[in-house]
């Protein structure tokens, strides 16, 4: 079969119509196995939640935060179709003679996939597919799942007969490769683009020569990251303690490799990064009455560095000077009367200095508390006996 150039779509279909399909044709809806994605056996089906009576037979996991549905689309002529992500985000499939291809962006967690299709003025029909994206800093989902990837020799062999699956020799020689864009364009459409993505050098981090994928990012994040990122390198080895993902050389939990539509790379806004990993605790303190504004707008950086620190819970600074880096210490008016030992019982969840001396974190919750101006109680009779 011959499919000649159309879209980025052309590779993607000539490699998957041989593929297995998770739909069958019975409806008038075939699905495809879509590039990135993996097959989830039977047993962990549990992990598709509530609604998966809801949700086709079919699951499947990845830890990428995008995927390309591929499929076909049976008398499409006059078709009308929507794929819905969560009841939430639309996105209208490209078509061409029956078939059809859409780039979801997924959530961590569950996603109910609705593939909505119907002849003009019909009915609409809907299949459901269900995708598990899980978080790469909780290694993902525990089973052994082969992954399906494009660069293979027996993939690209569908589709080299029109297109070039190789570096050109002057790609190779000048370490320009602005052959991956052809169809990896998406790739330089955000905001902020890596660096190498933007001039087209996808080489530094891919090895076009490895088996049996080619383009094998051969380097852990860490190690890969750091061998242009030195003066972060220089950073992080002098500091005592490394954020998690940090530690673990899993740059690409936080940061996008390509591009991103945030500052720094980031896979999620400033305001939300932190939340991939810290929602219990968001969400526990976003409950009290008062809140820090730091946390309240989401600036976790500004008392926490993401990489690196020599204080506990990677802050910028110790326990007992972080408040300095905002406000003027010590406030006047403010602190106990000196000269005569306070007239109050200190709760044992109150916390001290090392030298058992109070502080400003003492009275005050740095993220959200039950007292007015963040004091770890509303009111005096949790320290001042009657």
């Amino acid at each position: 079969m011959r499919i000649t150039g159309f879209t980025i779509a052309s590779v993607l279909f000539a490699a998957l119509l041989s593929a297995p399909a998770f739909c069958q044709p019975d409806d008038g809806l075939t699905i495809f196995v879509p590039e990135s994605l993996t097959d989830v056996s039977p047993d962990n089906k549990a992990l598709i939640g509530s609604k998966r009576a809801a949700a086709l037979m079919s699951a499947v996991s990845t830890t990428g935060k995008k995927v390309v549905l591929v499929g076909k689309v049976k008398d499409y002529k006059n078709v009308e179709m929507d794929v819905i992500n969560n009841e939430r985000s639309h996105v209208a499939p490209t078509m061409h003679n029956g078939y059809f291809h859409a780039r979801v962006v997924l959530s961590l967690g569950v996603n109910l996939i609705d593939i909505r299709w119907r002849k003009a003025g019909g009915n609409w029909e809907t299949k459901t597919l269900s995708i598990f994206r899980s978080s790469k800093l909780e290694n993902g989902l525990t089973s052994n799942y082969p992954p399906y990837i494009f660069h293979r020799e027996e993939n690209e062999e569908h589709c080299q007969e029109c297109h070039q699956m190789r570096l050109t020799r002057s790609e190779t020689e000048t370490g320009m490769e602005k052959g991956c864009l052809k169809c990896h364009h998406d790739l330089t459409e955000n905001v902020y683009v890596h660096g190498p993505v933007n001039v087209g050098v996808c080489t530094v981090c891919h090895d076009p020569e490895s088996r049996p994928n080619k383009y094998k990012v051969q380097e852990d994040d860490k190690v890969l990251c750091y061998s242009c990122h030195e003066d972060r390198k220089k950073v992080d080895e002098k500091k005592k303690l490394l954020h998690g993902p940090v530690g673990a050389g899993m740059c690409v939990i936080c940061h996008d490799p390509h591009s991103s539509p945030f500052e720094f790379q980031l896979v999620k806004a400033k305001s939300e990064i932190c939340l991939l990993c810290h929602q219990e605790d968001a969400s526990r303190w976003s409950q009290e009455n008062s809140l820090h504004p730091p946390f309240k707008s989401g600036n976790c950086s500004g008392c926490h560095d993401p990489h690196s620190s020599d204080y506990k819970y990677n802050l910028k600074a110790d326990r007992e000077d972080i408040c300095a880096l905002c406000h003027d210490l010590p406030v006047p008016g403010h602190l106990h009367r000196v000269g005569r030992v306070p007239q109050f019982k200190l709760p044992d969840d109150f916390p001290l200095t090392d030298e058992g001396k109070t502080m400003c974190l003492t009275c005050h919750d740095p993220h959200g508390a039950q007292g007015q101006r963040l004091t770890r109680r509303d009111g005096c009779e949790g320290c001042h006996p009657k």
